[in-house]
């Protein structure tokens, strides 16, 4: 069930997400049960799409399920077919070690993600996912630029916008993203403080790109606290300790939202 709970670090109370896990495998249940509740989810889950029915129609609140397409039974592709019809605004993400998934659950499902890749992909997702069905502004025409070096997390960060409806550019260096800046419509900016190569570090960048368009949004990203005189080159510092995927989301939309009110 949907519930609020105080984040001393956050200093404020955050809204509990109730998901619903469907897998045949009980150890990826487990474990996905596991990873989900350290992220702060409330966690259910069903070994079957008989299973998953029956708990959807005793819980009314849940805000997510994540589903497997080749089960015994039920399959994914038929669960997600039906709760599309019982359950038209619930989300759904596909979770699947098959590499070629069927049009049909594809359609159906709001997200889907491959089995075996690293599970803060999968948080990423789920992140975006719930962002994008918040009922907020539309998305779908704006476009987010990522800066950052690391492999990893540059993906992480563009499956999270992009499931919340954002088109992304990505850039992995200073000189780069100057050039995707210069040449794009860019809606908002969210880069790393520490950019590896030539170009500088990503306070050096964002001084650059406010000279040159002073009212697109920056977010910067960093591993310690804003330094003195930060906040007069970027719009909102986040400290990647403390970052909340869907809250970085939301971040992103308030300053565009914000922008567009001036």
């Amino acid at each position: 069930m949907t519930a609020l709970t105080f984040s001393g670090q956050k200093g404020r109370f955050v809204r509990t997400r109730s998901l619903l896990c469907v897998d045949d495998d009980a150890d990826t249940l487990k474990l996905r049960k596991h990873l989900l509740e350290a992220d702060g989810y409330s966690v259910l889950t069903a070994s079957s799409g008989e299973e998953a029915l029956r708990i959807l129609g005793d819980n009314k609140n849940l805000d997510l399920v994540l589903l497997d397409y080749l089960m015994p039974g039920m399959n994914g592709d038929e669960l997600a077919l039906r709760l599309c019809t019982d359950h038209p605004r619930l989300p759904l993400i596909v979770v699947s070690a098959v590499g070629q998934l069927p049009e049909s659950l594809l359609r159906a499902v709001d997200a889907h993600v491959q089995k075996g890749q690293d599970p803060e992909l999968l948080l990423s997702t789920i992140a975006g996912v719930l962002a994008k069905t918040e009922g907020g502004p539309q998305t779908e025409n704006r476009t987010v630029l990522c800066v950052e070096d690391e492999d990893l997390e540059l993906k992480m960060r563009r499956i999270l916008f992009e499931s919340a409806g954002y088109r992304v550019l990505e850039a992995k260096s200073a000189l780069s993203a100057l050039g995707l800046f210069e040449s794009s419509q860019i809606d908002a900016v969210v880069m790393d403080y520490w950019l590896s190569g030539h170009g500088g570090n990503g306070t050096a960048l964002a001084e650059k790109m406010k000279r040159m368009r002073p009212r697109v949004p920056i977010v910067m990203l960093s591993g310690f606290a804003s330094l003195p005189g930060e906040g007069t080159v970027v719009d909102s510092w986040v400290l990647k300790g403390e970052m909340d995927p869907e809250n970085l989301v939301h971040e992103v939309e308030r300053l565009i939202e914000l922008r567009n009110l001036r």
